[in-house]
């Protein structure tokens, strides 16, 4: 008699609830950029415009942890879901730029500059496909998180003019990304993910320094918000 071949193991399903934790880095590639206006855009306009109106900031790399929970639904091997988080994330750029001055020889302009944001979260729809014990996806969504942002101009060599402002809010925007999550048992999985995460423009008025010589001078700014996130997650299926 031949003993009855063994039953497979049926595939771990991946429909139902899940919360986990996150932790990884955040790419920062968020930028602030000055807008001249007022009596800049009649004296000298071209030159000013090269010698003020740069980016600043673009790269820095932090720490990121949070938590996730999310609910999945499946057919065959598609799997859809819905998918929240929070996390904290250590977005932080500063520095200093000191250039010669185009239009007045001999003199120096100085661009102090922050960028800072400690939290974020995201609402996400997921769609992927299992392949063994391993779900491959894409996601996308709603993000939102803080985005703090101060930038100081003014003149070296004992010059008088300055301009000073931030800004610091809530933000809204977008994400995209992609990964895979790897079943080890009925209720354990491990994945690892990249996002992208837009949070859009905010532009903010420089106030003039009361010692400006000429107060029709005005400099505004645009602060740009925008970071990757590359983690490794756990998560736990009830």
């Amino acid at each position: 008699m031949k003993a009855p071949a063994p039953v497979p193991a049926a595939p771990l399903s991946w429909q139902g609830f899940y919360a986990g934790v996150t932790a990884g880095a955040v790419i920062d590639a968020s930028t602030v950029t000055p807008q001249l206006g007022g009596a800049f855009l009649q004296s000298d306009p071209v030159l000013h415009a090269l010698q003020y109106e740069t980016a600043l900031g673009g790269s820095s790399a932090g720490f990121s942890a949070g938590a996730t929970v999310g609910y999945n639904w499946q057919w065959n091997a598609v799997v859809a879901g819905i998918e929240a988080d929070f996390a904290y994330a250590d977005r932080s750029q500063s520095g200093t730029e000191i250039l010669p001055s185009l239009v007045n020889p001999g003199q120096f302009i100085v661009k102090d500059y922050a960028l800072t944001g400690d939290w974020f979260g995201t609402v996400r729809a997921r769609l992927g496909y299992v392949a063994g014990a391993t779900l491959l996806y894409a996601t996308g969504g709603l993000a939102f998180g803080d985005a703090g942002t101060s930038l100081f101009i003014g003149g070296a060599n004992g010059s008088q003019y300055a301009w000073a402002g931030g800004s610091s809010s809530t933000r809204w925007g977008w994400t995209a990304g992609a990964g895979a999550e790897t079943r080890i048992d009925a209720h354990w999985s491990v994945k690892a993910e990249y996002l992208y995460v837009d949070l859009g423009s905010s532009t903010f008025a420089l106030a003039n320094s009361p010692a400006n010589p000429a107060q029709a001078f005005v400099i505004a700014a645009s602060s740009d918000t925008a970071f990757s996130v590359v983690r490794a997650g756990v998560n736990y299926r009830f």
